[in-house]
């Protein structure tokens, strides 16, 4: 969805055909306000290489309220305790951002996330690339 509008918002089914079967979706309440957003990230999509990091800023206008990173279906770290696993978060309150960076990447990380602010989330995707090698030949031709 894209350009959207204030009067865009209400309810949505989401779903997804499958094929000699019932479909699976569920109804999404949307909401589009006017002027800037209580909560959002710098990037919705980040791509990280396997071993790596990824890195995502999620910027709040409310100061107060739970501010948290969450795997989709998983669990989530909060701001209060700083890290999980290889999950760390750190929030810059004069900035209104919170910093996520999840560490040692590997192919399994790849997956949604979002950010939460008090009531308020926002999805982010990250896709975990696998690294890759380049070997270099170097040959010495002999006079």
């Amino acid at each position: 969805m894209k350009k959207l509008k204030t009067g865009d918002s209400g309810y949505y089914w989401c779903a997804v055909e499958i094929n000699y079967g019932g479909d699976k979706g569920s109804y999404l309440d949307l909401s589009v306000t006017a002027g800037t957003p209580g909560l959002w990230v710098h990037q919705q999509e980040v791509i990280g290489v396997e071993g790596g990091h990824a890195s995502v800023l999620c910027q709040y206008n409310e100061p107060n309220g739970r501010k948290s990173w969450c795997r989709a279906g998983g669990s989530c770290v909060e701001v209060s305790s700083g890290k999980s696993g290889r999950s760390e978060i750190k929030d810059v309150s004069s900035k209104k951002v919170f910093m996520v960076t999840v560490r040692e990447l590997n192919m399994e990380d790849t997956d949604w996330y979002w950010c939460a602010a008090g009531e308020l989330q926002i999805p982010v995707h990250i896709t975990v690339t696998q690294k890759t090698t380049t070997n270099t030949v170097t040959t010495r031709k002999e006079l």
